[in-house]
């Protein structure tokens, strides 16, 4: 199959591993076109676009927002729905439910064996949807610190300049943002992969940028529209900084990303809510106070024996370290893009109690 023919439900049946699923609902919705494919966990109805076909494992509805979900993806415009449950949850219930009202919306849903890996499907069939590379548009650059260096501020705020100078002969400006542990440059249009690559080759260059020093990542707008990333977060405009928050935000609208960062925090979020824990909270503190254990412990009251504990919990939850630069800047980027969404919850939480009150 190639780049060029769109792929449907259908045609992502037939190909390993998830021709090992059985559609269960919505047969009349298999010719729904697959745009991306996003592995999600309840609630997460923000993240969900057109055209996504969902992976989740979320199926037992005695676990909060679950039921709501479903129910909610099967009328969504997404491509369609693959549950892949774990063996001891019972899903009987929750298909009595969701079954008719994906046959209803032409919804397709798919029954998965636990055994089978997401990351196997997400690896068989993004090739088929994704873009060749010539083709894709780039509206963001991101340059991640690798290592240590005293001399990291001065290198990216010049390669921040003779990049805006290289963009301006294009036709295009830039907006950049210098933190600690990367730079950020936000096109004020979309170009192509090439172009980009080049100018970001160029700027890093002529400002002497050590290539052991970084490594890029190139954000596409938001899938689907022509001018986005600006539009789609009002707060990364040419004339403002770029913030962690608005950074994060960023990185919502990039399908790809979501993936990790949903998997990211999950062991934490699950451990939370089945031992009553503080670990998600604990981690944002110590992000907040720049890993300074003293600081981390005082604001959380507690003793620096059991922050060290709670540390250890997180890093062997997760299998990152926040000693590490890449991987504390994943943890950083997965927390901020979690508090954004239960912060968007709460809100829809707030509206349907407001709600049921006014008609009580």
């Amino acid at each position: 199959m190639s780049w060029d023919s769109p792929l449907s439900v259908a045609a992502a049946l037939t190909v390993p591993p998830l021709d090992l699923g059985s559609v269960i609902a919505g047969h009349q919705g298999l010719t729904r076109e697959v745009l991306w494919v996003d592995i999600m966990h309840a609630p997460a109805e923000s993240f969900v676009r057109a055209g996504d076909l969902v992976l989740t494992t979320g199926a037992d509805i005695r676990q909060a927002g679950v039921r709501d979900f479903l129910t909610y993806l099967t009328s969504s415009p997404a491509a369609g729905v693959v549950l892949s449950p774990p063996p001891e949850v019972a899903v009987h219930e929750i298909l009595a439910s969701l079954v008719p009202l994906a046959d209803r919306h032409e919804f397709p849903v798919v029954l998965l064996p636990w055994e089978v890996a997401f990351a196997e499907v997400q690896r068989s069939l993004l090739p088929l949807v994704h873009p060749s590379p010539q083709d894709v548009q780039v509206q963001m650059v991101i340059g991640r610190r690798d290592r240590d260096d005293s001399s990291w501020n001065a290198f990216a705020d010049t390669f921040a300049k003779a990049l805006n100078e290289l963009a301006l002969s294009a036709g295009v400006t830039v907006s950049s943002s210098v933190t600690d542990d990367l730079v950020m440059s936000h096109f004020s249009s979309a170009m192509s992969t090439p172009t980009v690559s080049g100018l970001v080759a160029s700027a890093q260059q002529s400002s002497a940028f050590p290539e052991n020093l970084v490594s890029w990542v190139l954000l596409p707008p938001e899938r689907g529209q022509a001018f986005t990333v600006a539009a789609s977060v009002p707060a990364l405009v040419p004339e403002g900084p770029v913030g962690p928050r608005q950074f994060a935000e960023v990185l919502r609208q990039h399908p790809g990303s979501m993936a990790t960062i949903l998997q990211t925090l999950q062991p934490l979020v699950d451990y939370d809510r089945t031992r009553r824990g503080q670990v998600v909270h604990t981690l944002e503190i110590l992000l907040n106070e720049a890993t300074n254990t003293s600081a981390a412990a005082r604001a959380l009251y507690l003793n620096r024996h059991s922050l060290l504990y709670r540390i250890k919990l997180i890093e062997e939850l997760t299998g990152l370290s926040l000693k590490n630069h890449a991987d504390r800047f994943q943890l950083e980027v997965s927390v901020r893009v979690h508090q954004i969404n239960e912060a968007r919850m709460d809100r829809v939480r707030r509206h349907s109690t407001d709600r049921g009150c006014a008609s009580g």
